[in-house]
């Protein structure tokens, strides 16, 4: 198959915008909040079918709330790649306390009290594994309606392969590192799945730490990933995640990337968890991550009878999403 044809990258960002989000990230690394300041206080306000997955929560130990926003990425910046953000966070996307949170049918709106460079580096370092970033605005297509991918999923190129490879670079060394210990060193054989495989790249990675004992199943909408990913991985599957091409209870690790923001609704996401839970063996996990925000939190997790060992990762300078969870038995 010919695949270098089947993927438009769309247009470039718009200059201006580029020019106004790097001013911005250098305002809040000064920390000037003039361009926020409204005469009710200090306000982030998105529409909906703008960029709402910049804006992000956390609450620390102190049982405050605080809020964020993101930044146009290094990686479209300095390399191209296509889109705005990726899932890192860093200390100067922390802007202040939450005064309140409201939306509308179009928009998001959240009022802050702005904190010191001081006390923003403080709460960023705070952040632990087991602080849950909150994204909670999903990302719409068209008002009340959220935007997700094509109903047979994505299409693949060579150059959009090193893009996706590109915006998970950070997660696959992480996850690389979380697991080596637990991973290296198996008696008996894994079963590894990814229930919406992309490229398979990124499992293929994961098994690298042991490719004797970690067999790997990926599953995929797209025909193009599936026939993709068929380099890289030992079985691949052409199918929607809701009927997972592994038998119930097989599942040793089980990494979700799709259970995002753009990729799938909030209602999907919710119906999907519990048939992938379905398929993991007792005292299996199951990783949520992504390139967008992860559209479930903690409560759905255990709800579907998971045990959430992690929320968040930090790596270097930042932090991101990285959910880590176990089925008990």
């Amino acid at each position: 198959m010919d695949t270098d044809q089947s993927w438009d990258r769309g247009g470039p960002l718009n200059p201006e915008f580029v020019d106004s989000e790097i001013k911005a990230k250098a305002e809040l690394q000064r920390g000037d909040f003039a361009r926020w300041g409204q005469p009710c206080g200090y306000v982030l306000r998105e529409e909906l079918t703008g960029y709402p997955e910049r804006l992000f929560l956390f609450r620390l130990a102190d049982d405050k709330w605080y809020v964020g926003c993101k930044t146009i990425s290094d990686y479209v910046v300095d390399h191209d790649m296509p889109g705005v953000f990726c899932s890192r966070v860093y200390w100067y996307n922390v802007v202040g306390l939450v005064d309140s949170v409201r939306t509308s049918h179009s928009d998001a709106r959240i009022v802050f009290r702005p904190l010191d460079e001081a006390a923003r580096r403080n709460a960023f370092g705070s952040i632990t594994p087991l602080t849950e970033i909150i994204h909670p605005f999903a990302k719409q297509r068209d008002p009340g309606r959220e935007k997700t991918s094509l109903p047979d999923g994505w299409r693949v190129s060579e150059e959009r392969a090193a893009f996706l490879s590109l915006g998970e670079k950070h997660i696959r060394r992480y996850t690389r590192d979380l697991f080596r210990l637990r991973f290296s060193n198996l008696d008996d054989d894994v079963l590894a799945y990814d229930p919406a495989c992309s490229t398979g790249r990124f499992l293929s990675d994961f098994a690298a730490l042991n490719p004797a004992r970690i067999r790997t199943v990926g599953q995929d909408l797209s025909r193009q990933m599936v026939d993709f990913a068929k380099a890289h991985l030992e079985q691949v599957h052409h199918g929607d995640a809701m009927h997972p091409a592994v038998a119930p209870g097989s599942v040793g690790i089980m990494f979700c990337r799709f259970l995002n923001s753009e990729v799938v609704s909030t209602a999907q996401a919710r119906q999907l968890l519990p048939r992938l839970v379905a398929a993991l063996r007792p005292g299996a996990l199951l990783v949520m991550l992504g390139h967008s925000p992860v559209l479930l939190d903690v409560p759905d997790l255990t709800a579907a009878g998971l045990r959430v060992l992690q929320t968040a990762a930090r790596a270097e300078d930042y932090v991101f999403q990285y959910y880590v969870c176990e089925l008990g038995g």
